[in-house]
């Protein structure tokens, strides 16, 4: 059983958290337990049926095979769950910041976004997995509470990026209104009152503090939601609430800007959260524990930036002595809308176009500027910060400040100065962003690998490529970790690696490769640098070793050959067929002309790729695929390699989508003799987002929409096992009666069950009814042999009655069952007797 835990006290980015990692892993079992916030509650009570969550106590951990975390990457905020931390494979999905006694996670995704919402809708996204209007409506209001309705600092275009596509997938905005604000009773209105009338701000660092500290009577449930309150009433940049109840102190904060509260209350108290919102437990007094968060939170203040980073150097001044028509043509020529006036080097005053053109208006242009000029000149040093320098454009409505240090002018900022500073340019994908994104256990093996190369003589790079580069860029989960070496051995560095961290390895010497699967489940891929070339068309690649750039230039498809070297430092991303281009574009493209003529198995790979992604074949790929299977190139791969490429397909998330890219390409009849209808297998790909479906499932369809011996010589060729063809004719059966027998639903395995749920609503009713009854035991053949009867026919007419007389409830238990089948058998005697 996969089980999906969040933290204890779950918010509603934790719900959503659990909504959506259900979505990316089908059948997984989600919990939902500790004290839940009121609004929370009310959520649950109207949309607990579309969520399915589990109390922690229907769960057994000795059935749990996998966890999965979201929304926290803090082991003691697991509670009971914490304990299985090391016995099975862990996948993280959380936006708080890392740190070193963080979860150890093989899977998922680690990033500092605003919330966890953002991550796992980036991720089903890009998976081309749907999210239904409910459990979007759910991540949208997660996304709204955790960046303060998208406007505090931590909140990025991700979150933006997030936001729209839940509202394309039917979020509700109303329901993020209803449930946004706290339900709170008497006891919570009464603190919010107590937290209002001794709020006080502070200024620290040119940024406000709303900070309340005192003791209250009683203990009060979400007491943070006071605090979400005084940062909204009184418009600081932070709050902190600072409250003793039943003799613990209390400590909330929120950031709107300016502070990372989640590094302050850690450092200070052992606290948790993160950039924008932080809770702490202390044995202080409130005074103190408030005076105590101040000087944590001064001490994790940003740097700001400051007049001497963003101001113009050196300053274009006039001369007091200029005459106005002199100014005038000085700024004209520069295109600055003023200046400051300065004699003898000193600043003596400043003046605008608008002051200077006044002054023309009146004929006044051989006049001096000094005439003219404002001599009450608001001046700032190099070391005033932004916010400082902003308020006073505000309080003093000017459009630049000279910067002076002592008596000499050393720059000047302007409004559009300003306002470039609050808009830094969007830098393009970077390889740091890359290693970021990846969980902890991926970023171990590379900190480690290249510790291990640092320490050689050789010269040596290390390289994150392939899936892994393009499925980080892409915000999806990672899978596994795909590095390449320059200049060392692969199957070296594995040794050395399993040696430090466990494991099992395998080396492919054909093929230079070497991958190491680690305890906790994360395969680790690592070849060298190679090139490869092609005997003839459909055979297996010759390879030799190579450079990056060669050992890129061997891959299918451009969106797989962007790379990222971590070792030497620093980091670079190598993008030499544009993939990140395709990224953006949502296109596949080759990198030659003959590439499927080489591999055809690459349009089976390609299919596969773009329907998980909800890529397009890009039109020059599409003509290639065309011609490479209208050639002879596909009779030279052989059948195991074409059937395993299918299997890989029925394991999608979603099946579907790639089979239909084969078959508008001809592939599904060229290369496997089928026929393709999607509708079933449309249906199952639904099914599988709610519950595990076999692959060979799948199989089954296909065979079920095409003819008998069109669907024979498929498995035949295909050296499939010919049950499946009796499970076929079973179907086939089933799906013209639109019912099935108990028997029928004994004797079929599971993947038969869930194409029969595919094929129409009655019979997933049936089905449904049989996996969901209580297992216990039926009159079979063997026991009516028992009761007399010889073999032959009459014993399954007999078996056929009980079935129906249990389907319409006619009999309740094995000893009903039996007592039938006892009289109808003497009868059969009794009748054989007479005649």
């Amino acid at each position: 059983m996969k089980l999906i835990v969040t933290h204890e006290q779950p918010d509603f980015d934790a719900l959503a958290g659990l909504a959506l990692a259900r979505l990316a892993h089908p059948g997984a079992v989600a919990v939902l337990g500790g004290d839940v916030p009121d609004n929370v509650r009310a959520f649950l009570h109207l949309y607990r049926d579309e969520l399915e969550l589990r109390p922690p106590d229907e769960v057994d951990a000795s059935d749990v095979t996998e966890l999965i975390v979201v929304d926290t990457n803090d082991p003691a905020r697991l509670g009971g769950f914490r304990d299985l931390l090391g016995t099975v494979p862990v996948t993280v999905y959380d936006h708080h910041p890392r740190h070193d006694a963080e979860i150890r996670a093989a899977h998922g995704i680690q990033e500092q976004v605003g919330a966890t919402a953002t991550l796992l809708t980036r991720h089903l996204e890009a998976s081309s997995i749907a999210i239904p209007p409910q459990i979007a409506s759910l991540a949208l209001l997660a996304i709204h509470e955790d960046t303060g309705n998208l406007s505090f600092d931590l909140t990025t275009a991700e979150d933006y990026h997030a936001a729209t596509l839940l509202m394309r997938r039917g979020a509700s905005l109303a329901v993020v209104r209803e449930f946004q604000s706290d339900s709170s009773d008497s006891d919570q209105r009464e603190l919010l009152g107590a937290v209002l009338e001794r709020a006080r701000i502070v200024q620290l660092g040119g940024f406000t503090v709303a900070v309340s500290a005192f003791e209250f009577p009683r203990y009060v449930r979400q007491a943070v939601g006071s605090c979400n309150r005084l940062l909204g009433e009184t418009s600081s940049d932070a709050a902190l609430v600072v409250v003793k109840m039943e003799g613990k102190t209390l400590l909330f904060a929120r950031s709107l800007r300016g502070f990372d509260v989640g590094a302050a209350l850690t450092s200070e108290f052992g606290g948790g959260g993160h950039a924008g919102a932080a809770f702490a437990r202390s044995d202080l007094e409130p005074p103190e524990a408030a005076a105590r968060a101040l000087e944590a939170l001064e001490r994790h203040m940003p740097a700001s930036l400051t007049a001497r980073e963003i101001m113009n150097s050196p300053v274009r001044s006039l001369e007091a002595e200029d005459t106005v028509a002199e100014a005038q043509s000085q700024l004209s020529r520069f295109g600055h809308n003023g200046a400051p006036v300065v004699s003898d080097g000193k600043l003596v005053g400043i003046i605008s176009r608008r002051d200077l053109e006044r002054a023309l208006r009146h004929d006044l242009g051989q006049s001096k500027v000094s005439g003219f000029m404002s001599r009450d000149v608001i001046t700032a040093t190099p070391q005033a910060t932004l916010i400082q320098l902003e308020r006073l454009v505000e309080a003093h409505n000017i459009g630049r400040i000279p910067i002076v240090e002592g008596e000499e002018l050393v720059g000047i900022v302007t409004r559009s100065d300003l306002l470039a500073a609050h808009h830094p340019p969007r830098e393009p994908a970077t390889a740091l962003e890359v290693k970021e994104r990846l969980p902890s256990e991926a970023r171990d093996v590379i900190e480690r690998a290249a510790a291990e190369l640092a320490g050689t003589d050789e010269e040596a790079a290390l390289y994150v490529v392939g899936g892994t580069v393009r499925d980080a860029l892409l915000g999806r989960a990672l899978v596994d970790l795909d590095l390449v070496l320059e200049g060392f051995a692969a199957e070296t560095l594995v040794g050395r690696l399993q040696r430090k961290l466990g494991g099992s390895m395998t080396f492919h010497a054909s093929f230079g490769t070497s991958t190491l699967t680690l305890p906790s489940g994360l395969a680790v891929d690592v070849a060298g640098a190679r090139e490869e070339y092609y005997r003839h068309p459909g055979a297996l690649p010759q390879v030799t070793p190579s450079s990056i750039r060669k050992d890129l230039s061997r891959r299918d498809f451009t969106i797989n050959t962007i790379a990222v070297r971590l070792f030497p430092l620093p980091p670079e991303l190598i993008d030499p067929f544009d993939g990140l281009r395709d990224l953006e574009r949502k296109t596949l493209r080759t990198l030659h002309p003959l590439s499927f003529d080489e591999d055809p198995t690459r349009i089976l790979r390609g299919a596969r790729l773009a329907g998980r992604l909800n890529f397009d074949l890009a039109a020059s790929a599409r003509n290639q695929a065309t011609q490479a299977l209208a050639g002879e190139a596909l009779a030279k791969v052989s059948g195991s390699r074409l059937r395993a490429e299918l299997e890989l397909t029925l394991a999608e998330p979603r099946v579907t989508p790639a089979l239909g890219i084969l078959d508008s390409l001809g592939a599904m009849q060229k290369v496997y003799g089928l026929e393709f209808d999607e509708s079933l297998t449309g249906r199952l790909d639904e099914l599988r987002t709610k519950e595990e479906v076999p692959d060979i499932a799948y199989l089954l369809a296909l065979l079920l929409g095409n003819t008998a011996g069109r669907a024979a010589a498929h498995v035949e060729e295909f050296h499939w096992p010919r049950r499946l063809l009796a499970s076929r004719e079973n179907l086939v059966r089933a799906a013209e009666e639109d019912d099935v027998s108990d028997e029928w639903l004994e004797s079929a395995d599971e993947a038969q069950r869930s194409v029969a749920k595919a094929l129409s609503p009655a019979l997933a009713a049936r089905v449904e009814a049989f996996e969901e009854a209580p297992r216990r035991r039926k009159v079979r053949g063997r026991d009516v042999l028992e009761l007399g009867l010889p073999p032959g026919p009459e014993v399954g007419e007999i078996l056929s009655q009980v079935a129906r007389a249990r389907q319409h409830g006619r009999v309740n238990s094995f000893e009903e069952e039996l007592e039938l089948a006892r009289r109808r058998v003497e009868e059969r005697l009794q009748r054989r007797a007479r005649e």
